[in-house]
């Protein structure tokens, strides 16, 4: 399923939950939180952070994504959650 992130569907991802979701506070700082995903931005812009607790995705400049997730299922699970905020808001 990782084959399937892009800059352009993780950024209308962002986008959804800071429109739909909740302002949250985290170690990231201040960001938003929506059907399990958390999202924040760096302090300059240049990076987005995406969260579910089991797994860590960074998309950074030149739209470049990092992910540290334990195993592929939980990777396949974050996935998931992604399409459905992209599908439902």
């Amino acid at each position: 399923m990782q084959n399937e992130l892009d800059a352009k569907f993780l950024l209308n991802v962002f986008g959804k939950v800071e429109k739909h979701g909740t302002p949250v506070n985290n170690e990231l700082g201040a960001g938003f939180e929506l059907d399990g995903i958390t999202v924040n931005s760096g302090f300059d812009g240049y990076e987005v952070y995406f969260s579910n607790g089991k797994v860590q995705l960074t998309l950074g400049f030149h739209h470049k994504w990092h992910s540290e997730a334990a195993n592929e299922a939980d990777m396949d699970a974050f996935v998931a959650q992604l399409k459905k905020i992209n599908l439902n808001y």
